[in-house]
């Protein structure tokens, strides 16, 4: 029966694909003409949709001629769109009968409108994607989210574009780094602020832009400088006198609770914003928190469970506006105090020639920290050939902090185990400013530029280390109590000032030329005193592990390049040469050791356009990096419990080869799109480390430790490649079928005692995910599998390779009434980690919501089965190291969210056009 049954209905899709095949034969054909001087407009946006509907049934761009023919049309009514930035869209409706299936609309004129991509206003309705330059612009009418949805469930369903778990948003092998709301800053450059804070019934579009530099923007020269950004265009009734945003309140058991608001107001040019979130249920809506993993692979899948219990408490403004005089200004703060509560247990194996140690340990801490963030920025023009911007940056962080270890090192048959009591107390303000000056000269293309940016660190901490351990070495015993207060002050300070000239040589062809003076400061300061039993206090100088160091360095630098800019397709050419001088000053033994580099640092960039939506990038830069205070200065520190750093006075700087390849293209009308690329690094004099396990009996207080010194090695090589592939597998994007495929390759080099260690390094990604974009269904769901593989050259037979495979579905319906029903399922199946690390569990959850006008009242609940695990393998050289921690389990929430939509000329409810209105902003908890 079941055979029956899928083969009945394999033959009934093919007659059916068969049947619309036969009878999409109809096609429209013309040519687009500037009206101002009748030359070809090549790579117009054209797009034909169903007068029925309103569905998008093909599209295409016009070719050089300015021709296009868009084809695979069925009898019907259709009406055709138009669309070029500058100019004024055109639409027309007509129809395809049997008797007359080809519509030629011959020449189709577009009058300009004079505006410029500066201030872009598009008459008319335009297609569900619009290429153009440097920008992929989505329109967010036509991607179908659910009713409370925020700007990152847009993004989920936009090809080319992956959201991971903790908020990071990928696009084209590119993280994006920045949000900006109608081409204003949002938040500073914290863009999950945007993403999850947003609503998206505000959204008119998404645009994905490639990013120039301030100073190609200013100069017209693009430098190759350049950074992928999101920027969200707001519908016209918000940006009239718009009013959207919630407040959420939400409670469930475990006295588990999730509070949040979210309220936007615009007012033309002008944007107030204020964000709140108050939860102690793992979500943090901003960037910089604490949890969410770290190390080089997570075992979970997509990113892992979170680490730990997290409680936050965050609050935040934003503020921009344009004035009349065309001065921008934007500003924003925001408070956040988050508290986490870790319980983990560890193993790490240390592949040191001969010999492999073993450490074990089981962790339970809390941390608090506070963090005061303020960020302005402001864009000003002195006079018609003179402008000025200024972004002044202040934060102050708390970190407070209590654990305790028990830990077990074990080296050939000794071992030692003890238990370590770490308490922290620290503050550290942070300021910086960067100053941009601007001229321009009567010469198109000539111009001038001063960048002067400066930052500044003072941090100041008190720790508590309190130790005991029992070693026995050959069956002798010894016990080491240590109880010590770390004093530690650390202050640094650098200032770059940045001179550049650009000389037009002829109307495609440019001269840079380029001054940068460096200076940086970094003095590290710890006081380590033992515990006095007589007094009671802290007040005995451990010399042994005090120490003062200070690390100056001065760096000029001067260069030139070569721009050429074509229509088709732009290079650039350039090289600079530096000279670093460096300064190390031991304050404790007034001993001075000077040292001088000289070192090019070339780049390259080539971007080529085949056409509006084919698209080549190739970029590449040679870079230094100057080793840390920490790297080259004997700093003992005995708050480690497996290690101990040993400086390296030797140490040199490290020189990178970047390359990177990007290969894009897009056909918007049919949504199918390919992204290709490749991140290539080589290093020279990289920082690697010297390892040697202390094995001197007459040091019981470090035996079993390995000390670690930074030392330069050649021949690192790292390569990451990456694909996409998406094709709508129902026409208008009904359902979409997407392919990720990811592999990486590193070879790393670092020192078992004397033995060369090379540590060769593979993994594999491939997933698949369907995503829907239907009225009521809402659907994404997908597989993806992560093969890993580490190779040693020392130790082959601790070679490993464990696999990760992660099937989810995310899938919800909307019933009558307003009620909804969602669930998403996420299977995780851990293998090759070894006992205790391997493991597999089922993540379910849930909830029913029902809509009152403006109220959404939801019932839900996270970890259905109560099978959250969290578990996580680090691979790296010489190091295997495998993570269990404590995850957030099953609880049950109730929760009620209060739209404040006002949208001026938008009405409210209805689940039409994408988003529903007034109905927009913050997920609830148990989501």
């Amino acid at each position: 029966m079941k055979n029956f049954l899928q083969r009945t209905i394999i033959v009934a899709l093919l007659f059916i694909s068969y049947t619309a095949a036969a009878q999409n034969t109809g096609s429209a054909t013309g040519k687009v003409l500037n009206g101002k001087d009748k030359s070809p407009v090549d790579y117009a946006s054209v797009a034909v949709k169903r007068l029925s509907d309103s569905v998008t049934v093909g599209g295409t761009n016009t070719t050089q001629t300015g021709t296009f023919t868009v084809s695979g049309l069925a009898p019907g009514k259709y009406k055709l769109y138009v669309v070029y930035i500058g100019l004024k869209s055109i639409n027309q409706e007509f129809e395809i009968t049997a008797a007359a299936p080809s519509k030629n609309f011959g020449n189709l004129t577009m009058e300009d409108t004079g505006v410029t991509l500066k201030g872009v206003t598009i008459q008319g309705e335009i297609p569900p994607v619009v290429v153009k330059k440097d920008t992929l612009e989505f329109d967010a009418k036509t991607i179908k989210v659910k009713e409370n949805a925020v700007v990152e469930d847009v993004l989920k369903k936009l090809p080319g574009v992956e959201v991971a778990k903790d908020g990071t948003v990928t696009t084209q092998g590119e993280t994006i780094k920045r949000v900006k709301v109608d081409g204003k800053d949002f938040m500073g450059t914290d863009p999950l602020m945007a993403t999850r804070n947003l609503p998206a019934d505000m959204v008119d579009k998404i645009q994905i832009i490639d990013d120039m530099s301030d100073q190609s923007k200013f100069s017209g020269v693009d430098d190759g400088n350049r950074e992928k950004i999101i920027n969200i265009t707001t519908k016209n009734g918000v940006k009239n006198k718009g009013f959207v945003g919630n407040n959420t309140v939400g409670y469930g058991t475990n006295d588990r609770y999730d509070v949040n608001l979210s309220v936007s107001r615009f007012n033309e040019s002008e944007q107030m914003s204020l964000i709140g979130q108050f939860n102690n249920v793992n979500k943090q809506n901003f960037g910089g928190g604490i949890g969410g993993g770290g190390g080089m692979r997570f075992g979970g899948g997509g990113g892992g469970p979170q680490k730990g219990i997290t409680t936050t408490n965050m609050a935040g403004f934003n503020y921009a506006d344009v004035y009349k005089s065309g001065t921008t200004f934007n500003a924003s703060y925001r408070f956040n105090k988050t508290s986490l509560f870790n319980d983990q247990t560890s193993l790490t194996r240390n592949l040191l020639g001969d010999i492999t140690t073993t450490n074990s340990s089981d962790l339970e801490s809390t941390t608090e920290r506070l963090n005061h963030v303020f960020n302005a920025t402001l864009d000003t023009k002195i006079d018609s050939s003179i402008s000025l911007r200024w972004q002044p940056n202040i934060a102050y962080a708390e970190n407070n902090g209590n654990s305790l270890t028990l830990y077990n090192r074990q080296v050939l048959n000794n071992n030692t185990v003890g238990s370590q009591t770490y308490i922290t107390n620290s503050k550290a303000p942070t300021l910086s400013n960067n100053l941009l000056l601007r001229k321009k000269f009567q010469r198109r293309g000539r111009t001038l530029s001063l960048n002067i940016n400066t930052n500044f660190n003072d941090s100041d901490g008190n720790n508590f280390n309190k130790f005991s351990e029992n070693t026995s070495v050959n069956g002798n015993p010894s016990v080491v109590n240590r109880d010590q207060l770390n004093d530690q002050d650390a202050r640094s300070i650098s200032n770059t000032a940045r001179l550049v000239y650009t000389e037009p040589l002829n109307k495609t062809l440019s001269l840079e030329l380029n001054y940068q003076n460096v200076y940086s400061f970094d003095n590290q300061e710890k006081g380590v005193y033992d515990f006095n039993p007589i007094t009671q206090q802290y007040d005995l100088i451990n010399a042994k592990f005090s120490n003062n160091f200070e690390n100056t360095a001065y760096t000029n630098a001067i260069g030139f390049s070569f721009n050429k800019t074509q229509k088709k397709y732009n290079w650039q050419i350039g090289l600079a040469v530096q000279n670093i001088d460096q300064k190390r000053y031991d304050v404790t033994n007034n001993d001075t050791f000077d040292r001088s580099f000289v070192n090019l640092t070339p780049s390259a960039q080539f971007r080529y356009n085949f056409s509006n939506s084919k698209r080549l990038r190739i970029n590449y830069n040679g870079r230094t990096a100057q080793p840390s205070i920490s790297q080259i200065a004997p700093i003992l520190d005995n708050t480690n419990t497996t290690t101990l750093p040993i400086g390296n006075p030797d140490l040199k700087p490290s020189f990178t080869n970047s390359l990177n390849i990007f290969y894009n293209n897009f056909d918007f009308a049919s949504y199918r799109s390919l992204f290709i690329g490749a991140f290539i690094n080589q290093q020279f004099n990289a920082f690697s480390t010297q390892s040697v396990v202390v094995q001197d009996p007459a040091r019981p207080e470090d035996y079993g430790k390995i000390e670690q010194k930074s030392v330069n090695v050649d021949g690192n090589f790292s390569a990451n490649v990456f694909g996409s592939v998406s094709q709508p597998i129902i026409k208008g994007n009904k359902l979409n079928f997407q392919i990720d495929l990811r592999g990486g390759y590193s070879k790393t080099t670092g020192f078992s005692g004397t033995l060369e260690n090379i540590t060769k390094s593979y993994s594999i990604t491939n997933g698949y995910k369907l995503v829907s974009n239907l009225d009521k269904l809402d659907l994404i769901a997908g597989i993806s599998g992560t093969i890993n593989r580490d190779r040693y050259s020392v130790n082959v037979n601790s070679n490993t390779k464990y696999y990760t495979l992660s099937p989810n579905i995310d899938i919800s319906y909307l019933l009558p009434g307003n009620i909804r029903i969602q669930s998403d399922l996420t299977y995780n199946k851990l293998t090759g980690r070894g006992a205790g690390f391997d493991t597999d569990y089922t993540l379910i959850n849930a909830y029913v919501s029902r809509q009152f006008n403006r109220l959404t009242f939801k019932a839900s609940v996270n970890d259905l089965l109560n099978q959250n695990t969290g578990v996580e393998r680090n691979g790296g050289a010489n190091t295997i190291q495998d993570l269990n921690y404590n995850v957030l389990k099953r609880y049950y929430m109730f929760s009620l969210t209060f739209a404040l939509s006002k949208i001026a000329g938008v009405g409210m409810g209805g689940q039409g056009g994408g988003q529903r209105q007034g109905m927009g902003g913050m997920r609830m908890g148990g989501m």
